[in-house]
């Protein structure tokens, strides 16, 4: 689904209390997507995903439970395992109750796991088709569950290549979840069902928040016209909001002196944006702009003045040009 499709979609309605109602697109999670497609394509068994808190890993889950079929065709069933919460899963039973939980099985009560992964595997196979060749499992919030529990996940890889399908799990989980790939590099059972590729998934870089607007915006200043049709009619653009937060963001960080770049997280993305939307369609502002003050009030009130320098990561340098090696 194109980020232009998304934005299309969430302004089928000009409630200003829903800018963001059904836009899950970002470039990020587009990135990540492609890099998900091409993973199932090599017929790799499972791969990581780890990223900071609120960069947006689970509205991926979201995201690719919902346009599965346009990334896959009707080949591809997709099941999401998510153990998000204070809850750590450190027994089977309880492990086994929750993903039943997940797949909207309500009979839990039975202490046998034998049983209840029976329940869980009848579960799956019920929603599989004539047409379905693949599996993805997606376990989102992973660091949750005890590294001796993962065994159950490679039963469920088992279970479904017996069933002659073709598994993929997708393992998502917060920075620990690199640490626990690392203690695990011994056991290649797991290491080859799950954590083939590691990759981080990471926020917005300004360049990327730019794209982010820009899809939201779509076709003709649409996003624009429909919330804010008085500044749309001047030739006024959401686009031109990258402005003010890069200089608000600069003003806390000096990322050129530093030498760091930027990664907001989504979470934050959004309650700056609906911030600064609601600033716009307020009537008492109608004839102000945007500035990096309203930006850094936004910051003030969703707390990411102070957690900023987390989500910096030191610029890369760039490749020096080898040079020739001399007669």
């Amino acid at each position: 689904m194109s980020g232009t499709q998304a934005a299309d979609d969430a302004n089928d309605t000009a409630d200003v209390s829903s800018f963001f109602e059904g836009i899950a697109w970002t470039p990020v999670i587009q990135e990540m997507a492609e890099l998900l497609v091409l993973w199932i394509s090599c017929d790799l068994c499972g791969a990581a995903l780890w990223g900071l808190p609120r960069v947006g890993k689970s509205e991926f889950a979201r995201y690719i439970e919902k346009v599965a079929l346009e990334l896959f065709g009707d080949t591809m069933l997709v099941i999401r395992l998510h153990f998000e919460g204070s809850e750590q899963f450190v027994k089977t039973v309880p492990l086994i109750r929750r993903m039943l939980a997940n797949v909207d099985v309500r009979a839990l009560s039975h202490r046998d796991p034998d049983v209840l992964r029976q329940r869980f595997y009848d579960e799956i196979w019920s929603r599989c088709t004539t047409k379905t060749r693949r599996i993805l499992v997606i376990v989102d919030e992973v660091q949750n569950v005890a590294v001796g529990l993962y065994g159950e996940f490679s039963i469920i890889n088992a279970a479904i290549r017996d069933k002659e399908y073709t598994p993929f799990m997708l393992s998502i989980g917060q920075p620990e979840l690199r640490s626990t790939v690392a203690n695990v590099e011994n056991k290649l059972h797991t290491m080859g069902r799950m954590f083939q590729e590691v990759c981080e998934f990471h926020g917005l870089s300004l360049n990327q928040l730019e794209e982010l607007l820009a899809s939201m915006e779509g076709k003709d200043l649409n996003f624009s016209r429909r919330y804010f049709p008085a500044r749309a009619e001047k030739g006024w653009s959401v686009i031109v909001l990258v402005g003010p937060i890069e200089r608000a963001v600069r003003s806390v960080v000096d990322l050129d002196q530093k030498n760091l770049d930027l990664f907001m997280p989504m979470a934050i993305v959004r309650q700056t944006l609906n911030y600064l939307f609601f600033f716009l369609a307020d009537e008492d502002n109608a004839d102000k702009d945007v500035t990096e003050t309203e930006v850094l009030q936004a910051f003030a009130r969703n707390g990411f003045k102070k957690q900023i320098m987390a989500y910096c990561k030191p610029r890369l340098e760039p490749a020096q040009p080898k040079k020739a090696a001399e007669q």
